[in-house]
């Protein structure tokens, strides 16, 4: 496991060297196929909808136990069912719920947004040497929790302010890789955001992303940007796994073209296809010239409650750092 140690320094496009590999989906330039890093968060329940998605290699459920039918048939396929502890609740029977099988250990959901984990970074802290505790009594590899850009109703706006606080506060602490959520359009603002990450020096794990299209946004739009992000993804060193949510979506923010599934059916959309299909690229080394820092770039975000409060040529940056209201 890592041990996290806290660091004033800038990091370097060439930081991040080693880390704690992850056996079962290594990442290396000899290896850069998709099997390696792409999942999905989604609670299956219909054997059909995971059969369909088989073409990626891990999922979770933001939970510590998911369907066992599910489970069983990932076992069979070589797909990883990763459990996860949610919040601080639960944590005393974790391990008794936790599949012996089960390889990796994702930490608290999105604890800077108080309509999700909701939890002070001291408070996470406090409770992590169960996290500890649990993740090598089982042999796990332990994720962080994953905080994210919050627009309303925060902790903390900032993930890395979160994280920072986190960081600070867990002295000492074990962590084998470092989880994050990212909603944007934009694949730019991913490679600024995937930029600020490697400052702590662990593996990264982008547990969620999407692209939000809206109710009536075109599905060219979301081809255009998995297109861009996947490359993205694939191509940093530092990413180990990600996640697109969601197999199904619909509403007024993500809207029905992020799905990767048909509504109706157990059959991949176009944007299924791409997800499950697209060649992987192999990891290569960060440039000087693409080193842009989220934290900067975003920062007028940081202060503004909301960002429909902002100004019109300021608002859509802010959507692309992946504030939403």
């Amino acid at each position: 496991m890592w041990v996290y140690a806290a660091t004033s320094e800038a990091i370097s496009p060439d930081t991040y060297i080693h880390h704690t590999p992850d056996p079962d989906h290594p990442r290396s330039p000899q290896s850069p196929t998709l099997q390696s890093a792409r999942g999905t968060g989604w609670d299956f329940q219909n054997l059909d909808d995971l059969q369909a998605l088989q073409g990626t290699r891990w999922w979770y459920n933001w939970s510590p136990h998911g369907n066992q039918i599910a489970i069983n048939f990932s076992l069979a396929h070589s797909i990883e069912y990763v459990p996860m502890q949610w919040g601080k609740w639960g944590l005393e029977n974790l391990s008794k719920e936790i599949n012996p099988k089960a390889r990796h250990l994702l930490g608290m959901n999105e604890p800077g947004h108080q309509q999700q984990a909701n939890l002070e970074p001291a408070e996470a802290a406090a409770l992590w040497p169960q996290m500890e505790t649990v993740a090598h009594s089982m042999g796990l590899r332990l994720g962080t929790p994953s905080p994210a850009p919050c627009g309303t109703n925060c902790v903390r706006r900032n993930p890395f302010q979160w994280f920072d606080e986190f960081f600070a506060a867990c002295k000492g602490c074990h962590f084998d890789f470092l989880a994050t959520h990212l909603y944007t359009c934009n694949a730019q603002a991913l490679r600024w955001y995937l930029n600020d990450c490697k400052r702590y020096h662990l593996p990264i794990w982008l547990t969620e992303f999407s692209c939000p299209n809206g109710a009536i946004g075109p599905a060219s739009r979301q081809l255009a940007f998995m297109a861009d992000a996947i490359q993205v993804l694939d191509q940093d060193a530092a990413v180990e796994r990600y996640a697109w949510f969601a197999p199904r979506t619909a509403g007024d923010w993500l809207g029905p073209t992020a799905s990767l599934l048909q509504a109706d059916k157990s059959e991949l959309t176009q944007l299924g296809k791409m997800y499950a299909s697209q060649q992987g690229q192999a990891p290569t080394a960060t440039t000087a010239d693409e080193v842009l820092s989220w934290s900067k770039m975003c920062s007028e975000c940081f202060l503004t409650h909301l960002p429909s409060n902002l100004p019109p040529a300021n608002r859509q940056l802010c959507v692309d750092c992946g504030f939403h209201s």
